[in-house]
């Protein structure tokens, strides 16, 4: 069903860039060991490897995997005043709450695309100890995927009532099943 949040149409770009963020993970690895094995064995450090990995490698790996997260239910989620709610109203209030994040997330994604475009138009460039590194490609990675993360809610919303319609045929369909004496 294509409006499923297990639609392949959802799941591939979702997977894709989880996959990115996972890959950029081993490319910080490699980067910050090469740039330590060429400061201590050669005393030739790698130029440019801190904001390397302050600007790209750490917001790859933090960001990338949102929506991935979000489908796997892996944010932290505390009930404290949601457990002894039935059912269906639990399954509402989730629906409410994805709007929610639906609208926030949305927002978060233009308002980081703006910043993205006047750090590309400006050049964005940042200091290293010997040289200039550009930064602004980077400010494309929150944008990015903060919008991959407001699809997938968006997806997740419309499919979060029906949730709460099965429930209500799960819970008859229980009672029939049930012997009575």
């Amino acid at each position: 069903m294509l409006l499923s949040p297990n639609s392949k149409y959802i799941q591939g770009p979702t997977n894709a860039l989880a996959l990115v963020g996972g890959v950029a993970i081993i490319l910080l690895m490699l980067h910050v060991v090469a740039d330590v094995m060429g400061r201590e064995w050669f005393s030739f450090p790698l130029e440019g490897t801190l904001e390397i990995v302050s600007f790209y490698y750490m917001v790859a790996v933090t960001v990338f995997p949102l929506a991935y997260v979000c489908h796997n239910e892996g944010h932290i989620s505390v009930e404290l005043f949601t457990k002894n709610l039935p059912r269906r109203g639990s399954h509402r209030l989730e629906a409410i709450l994805l709007l929610v994040s639906f609208i926030f997330t949305l927002w978060f994604a233009t308002e980081t695309w703006s910043r993205a475009m006047e750090s590309y138009v400006e050049g964005e460039m940042w200091e290293t100890a010997d040289d200039m590194i550009s930064v602004w490609p980077s400010r494309f990675i929150l944008p990015t995927a903060t919008l991959m993360m407001a699809i997938y809610l968006f997806f997740r919303m419309f499919h979060e009532p029906r949730l709460s319609m099965q429930t209500k045929i799960d819970w008859v369909s229980e009672l029939d099943g049930i012997h009575w004496l």
